[in-house]
């Protein structure tokens, strides 16, 4: 599991070994006012011919920025274009990989980042140089197999990584919204299998994922890396609810305490098999009901419980108005919403009815803001 926040010691290591800030090589560009890229790694260390490879790449901006990459081979002096012109425009300060569209073959090479306001019509604002090798196809066959780890582009608020392969693994997990970068890393101190890797998010945003691995008889430090942007969402996740079960009003029924493993409890609502919706309170954050039950294995058991996030984000509603029962009302449809999982109400508090048929919701509102109708900020759409 990723335990605590990087030392000193292995904040050397990662810029020992590529995965830390680097310094652009144009001493003559004003980075307080012009786009600079601060930090470039490589996506993954163990590189051969024919492997689609990249970098990790952030700036000194907030706003958004774009990035090309080329490639100079060394030896012949030949340069490739690595990226397939400029990126899409990102935020400057998370974590990005443009993608490649050029796989290279066995060679010294030298990597030229390029980087840009987003729209910009100049040919770069500034650039930074990288070194890099390509080894030619089989040179890291006797290593850690890190070409399919599991890892998934988005996750939600409260799942967890699972690493997948039959190596022992390392995580670290970069998050750009701290304060300083040596704050922003969380990391895990021991290898262990891929079974055991494993790191729950707690909120939103955009995480670099830093995967360590190697052999188990290994003696290297790691014996390569691999590195994924994730972004992560609103969302359930993985929540794990853990039960106890304690003596009730009487013989016949029992206490149950239930805790979740999140840290907005107060946006679940969670009910047992038999309907019984439990409590929530807030000065303990746990919920609790009496349940007229004397199975007590089932009591406990976890998978009796239905847990829903209430909090959601808003679905893509799309609102129609017509006329209504008279001059005063109007006629509401709201499609683009599972019925089966929201329910839908206007801001003056008039809920609207689900028809399965048509998979839409109407009411008749008494209003005759037709702007306000159709703006669907208005409505309010709760978990079920």
């Amino acid at each position: 599991m990723v335990k605590k926040k990087i030392s000193m010691l292995l904040a050397a290591v990662l810029v020992a070994s590529g995965v830390g800030m680097v310094k652009p090589a144009f001493a003559e560009v004003n980075t307080a006012k012009v786009p600079a890229v601060t930090y470039i790694a490589p996506n993954h260390t163990m590189v051969e011919a024919g492997d689609n490879f990249s970098f990790v790449l952030q700036a000194n901006t907030e706003e958004e920025v774009q990035y090309r990459v080329w490639a100079q081979n060394i030896k012949t002096g030949k340069w490739f274009e690595i990226t397939d012109g400029y990126s899409d425009a990102v935020k400057g300060t998370e974590p990005f990989i443009p993608t490649a569209v050029k796989n290279l073959e066995e060679g010294a090479y030298k990597a030229s980042i390029w980087i840009k306001k987003a729209g910009s019509e100049a040919k770069y604002d500034s650039y930074a140089v990288k070194n890099f090798k390509v080894q030619k196809d089989g040179y890291f066959a006797e290593r850690a197999n890190m070409d399919e780890l599991g890892l998934k582009d988005t996750y939600k608020a409260g799942e967890k990584i699972a690493i997948t392969g039959s190596d022992e693994y390392k995580l670290h997990i970069f998050n750009p919204s701290a304060a300083t970068r040596k704050e922003g890393w969380m990391i895990d101190e021991d290898y262990e299998t891929a079974e055991a890797t494993s790191y729950t998010f707690e909120k939103p945003g955009t995480y670099l994922v830093d995967v360590w691995g190697k052999k188990a008889d290994s003696q290297n430090k790691y014996d390569g890396w691999v590195l994924k942007v994730v972004t992560v969402t609103e969302g359930t996740g993985e929540v794990t609810p853990t039960v106890e079960v304690a003596a009730g009003l009487d013989a016949m029924s029992r206490m149950v305490k239930v805790t979740l493993n999140v840290d907005d409890a107060e946006n679940y609502k969670v009910t047992y098999s038999d309907g019984t919706e439990l409590k929530y309170y807030s000065s303990s954050k746990t919920f609790k009901a009496v349940i007229y039950s004397t199975d007590e294995e089932a009591l406990k058991n976890a998978e009796s419980y239905k847990v829903v996030c209430t909090k959601v984000e808003t679905p893509e509603a799309t609102v129609e108005v017509a006329a209504g029962l008279d001059a005063m009302s109007r006629m509401v449809k709201v499609t683009g919403v599972d019925g089966e999982k929201f329910e839908v109400e206007y801001n003056d508090g008039t809920k609207l009815k689900y028809y399965e048929n048509s998979k839409t919701f109407k009411a008749v509102i008494y209003s005759t803001d037709e702007e306000a109708l159709k703006d669907a900020n208005n409505y309010t759409f709760t978990v079920k």
